[in-house]
């Protein structure tokens, strides 16, 4: 069982990883300070507390047989939104459980930073910049008359033309989007301001009237069909789900060739191997070699994202490194990971998806009031007192996919956290059938009497 000490333990899994590498962005200036931006360490500590409590869920998922892929931050956001609603003990529980060293406030702003930085990756749209002012980009080059000297400023002279390659910024496509999903019965007990804070510092979308289809295909769009479906179902009277979104499409910094993958031996015990695609590149990579493992940096384009991979010296030794891998340990390998190696790399080709449900595993780390409507305090969420509105988690979903190939990674991951309202039961009165009773089986449509009769022995068949 998975203990409060035990979820302590901070940690990180992939779609996490290229976070502890990404450099200082734009948005960290003096003037953004001044504007009550939050600086680089809240949302690094932001992040922080996502690793720190997917690293539990890591070694947790690891104890079972499989391939695995979830998001960090995709569980990370979706449950922070739901703790932006959260008030006393049950805002305090969830805190602790995710690890969260913020003030509520800080977490929502910091959150509003980090989306803009993993949605400001994605480049393609900028123009394409020419070597020279005097050029244009016409779709597929740089151009500009021959000037009356004759000479061309850059490029090369093409029949009366000046011609020469554009230059593309990097970019890589990594989409995070968040929505709160108000379900037709219930949904006005979601306050409007609540739905206005995740609206201003997640960029969530509202949809009113919303139902299993307007979820599930909210969650196909921006995952670009890599997760059809999220949720198989949603209780018609529950108020609302919580959806995160992230998608994520960059290609290698130096493509694998294609020619060059071939079938290697994968070890999958010390006993057993078996015969997998595999590319393989000859190039200088940032590696590290640590007692029991060593590890790969691979870059994509844009030189801030990049996979790690840690491969432990032992056939069996994953499940041990997943589990003493924590965020510290980690932190320190990414920060170590400066020595340029010549390599010979052979990398497997892998496609996995993963789902789960996260509610059970949240319980067992101590949170929790969130799931009992009698104890769940998200007045912040309702505006209402909890007395009046309860409300309170049913269930955290989430998938992931990732597919690895000679030109890049394509990965999307989806979380969902369902709410559910119950009203207040009046005190129960008591109806003890000990006697000898009747009964009618009735249809009201027509008013017929389908079956009726007395019971005066339970125990006789007569």
């Amino acid at each position: 069982m998975t203990s409060t000490s035990q979820i302590r333990r901070a940690g990180v899994a992939f779609a996490a990883l290229f976070l502890a590498q990404t450099a200082a962005p734009a948005w960290f200036t003096p003037a953004a300070r001044a504007e009550g931006a939050p600086d680089r360490a809240q949302v690094r500590a932001l992040t922080a507390a996502y690793d720190a409590s997917a690293h539990d869920l890591f070694t947790t998922f690891a104890a079972k047989p499989g391939n695995i892929v979830f998001s960090p931050y995709s569980v990370g956001t979706a449950m922070a939104m739901v703790l932006s609603g959260a008030r006393g003990e049950t805002e305090r529980e969830m805190a602790t459980v995710l690890r969260q060293s913020l003030a509520p406030a800080a977490v929502d702003a910091a959150n509003a930073r980090l989306l803009a930085i993993l949605n400001g990756y994605d480049k393609s749209g900028e123009p394409v910049a020419c070597p020279s002012s005097a050029m244009h980009f016409n779709g597929s080059e740089c151009e500009a008359p021959v000037p009356a000297n004759g000479v061309c400023p850059a490029g090369y002279q093409q029949g009366q033309r000046c011609v020469a390659p554009g230059r593309q910024s990097a970019s890589a496509t990594l989409k995070a989007a968040n929505a709160l999903m108000l379900l037709s019965a219930n949904g006005n007990l979601i306050s409007a301001a609540y739905a206005g804070r995740l609206e201003r510092d997640y960029r969530a979308q509202v949809f009113r009237g919303a139902d299993l289809d307007t979820i599930n295909g909210w969650v196909a769009r921006q995952t670009a069909g890599k997760i059809e479906r999220i949720l198989d179902q949603v209780d018609p009277d529950q108020p609302a789900v919580i959806l995160n979104a992230v998608y994520f499409k960059a290609a290698w910094a130096s493509p694998f060739l294609a020619r060059a993958t071939h079938d290697d031996d994968f070890k999958l015990t010390p006993a057993k191997s078996v015969k997998v695609p595999t590319m393989h590149r000859t190039g200088s990579f940032q590696t590290i070699a640590r007692p029991g493992f060593r590890a790969i940096r691979l870059p994509y384009s844009v030189p801030s994202l990049a996979m790690v991979v840690v491969l432990p010296d032992a056939v069996g030794g994953a499940d041990r490194l997943a589990a003493d891998l924590d965020a510290p340990a980690l932190a320190a390998l990414f920060a170590d990971m400066k020595q340029w190696q010549n390599v010979d790399l052979a990398l497997p080709r892998f496609k996995a998806s993963y789902k789960t449900e996260l509610g059970k595993l949240f319980k067992r780390a101590g949170m929790r009031r969130v799931f009992n409507p009698q104890r769940a305090d998200f007045s912040g969420m309702t505006g209402q007192p909890p007395a009046r509105v309860p409300l309170a988690i049913s269930g955290v979903v989430h998938r992931a996919v990732i597919d690895v190939t000679e030109e890049g990674t394509e990965a999307a991951a989806a979380t969902a956290v369902s709410m559910v309202a119950a009203s207040m039961a009046p005190p129960a009165e008591p109806f003890v059938v000990d006697r000898p009773f009747l009964f009618y089986i009735v249809d009201d449509a027509t008013g017929a009497i389908l079956f009726e009769g007395r019971i005066s022995d339970p125990r006789s068949r007569s």
